[in-house]
């Protein structure tokens, strides 16, 4: 099913949920280690070779592109992305030789998929515009595309940044942090702040009181509430998750959310008093003695936000 947000403009994205329990133990790259996944021996020799199998592949793309011009151009530019990247993984992938269970899953990837990834993420760069990555980015996206290559959202976001730490372009866009801010969401987490992070103009939040008559201050009942709707029903879509999402978002610095501030088309908000959760909320609580208060305040992504909207390619 398909989420979106209403807000000036509509955002829309694939609500898929996907997780993973991945354990993580620290060792010593530069060590030839050993590992023994379900009765089968791995050794770190072996995972360089197969994550370089996936770079070979071009050398027979250039061979095959003989005199025709356009096959040439193609295969070239391909060429100068796979040396670039088997510089990277030779700098930066060794760690991934260390992982826990998942690397037998993630040698897949790097040897199968990985290369048609980052190719089609960098075939707009012009060949003499690419660079290698910082291993400061790379090293750890590396790893992160380890534990996420099933989950589209997040390995998306992952492909994305490493293919801006490769275009000289706007490199200077790829913060190292970026790779944590990533490490640090929820499939769903990446699938819903899309349109938080696409939109160039605050977006319409409000917060659900209880207020007591005749008494001062009040209870929250609901934080953070948007409206989240069904791109092909155009139905509310609740997801109880929410409110700890957007602590989330706005505790990596990506977004604010300031209920002080209200938007000035105060018919912006119309939508809150139909929502599913506040009509519940109308039922359990008001009373004679007890009124429900919706607050109105906006979401606006920070300058930070921005940067990692462009990063990853959401903008």
């Amino acid at each position: 099913m398909d989420v979106w947000i209403c807000a000036h403009a509509h955002f829309y994205w694939s609500n898929e949920e996907n997780s993973a329990a991945l354990n993580t133990k620290t060792l010593d790259p530069s060590a030839h280690l050993s590992l023994i996944f379900h009765g089968e021996t791995t050794t770190t020799d072996d995972a360089i070779k197969t994550a370089r199998d996936g770079v070979a592949l071009v050398s027979e793309i250039l061979k095959a592109a003989g005199d025709n011009p356009n096959v040439k151009e193609a295969g070239q530019h391909l060429g100068q992305t796979a040396l670039t990247i088997t510089k990277t993984i030779n700098n930066a992938l060794l760690p991934l030789a260390a992982v826990n269970f998942a690397f037998d899953k993630a040698r897949a990837y790097f040897s199968e998929s990985f290369q048609q990834d980052i190719s089609a993420k960098t075939s707009t760069i012009p060949p003499e515009q690419i660079v290698e990555p910082k291993a400061s980015i790379a090293g750890p996206a590396l790893q992160g595309l380890a534990f996420t290559h099933e989950e589209p959202n997040l390995k998306d976001m992952y492909l994305n940044l490493l293919a801006t730490a490769m275009d000289a372009r706007v490199a200077a866009d790829a913060h190292p942090a970026f790779v944590e801010i990533i490490r640090q969401l929820s499939s769903e987490d990446a699938q819903l702040i899309r349109g938080s992070l696409q939109s160039s103009v605050p977006i319409a939040i409000v917060e659900v009181r209880l207020t007591t008559v005749g008494q001062k201050g009040y209870s929250i009942l609901v934080r953070h509430l948007l409206n989240l709707s069904s791109s092909t029903t155009k139905d509310p879509v609740e997801i109880p998750a929410l409110p700890a999402m957007v602590d989330n978002w706005v505790r990596l610095g990506l977004v604010n959310v300031d209920y002080t501030t209200e938007l000035m088309d105060v018919a912006a908000y119309k939508w809150a008093d139909q929502r599913p959760e506040v009509m519940r909320l109308r039922q359990t609580y008001e009373k004679e003695t007890q009124k429900l208060t919706i607050t109105h305040g906006i979401l606006e992504r920070t300058a930070f936000g921005t940067q990692f909207a462009r990063a990853v390619s959401l903008v």
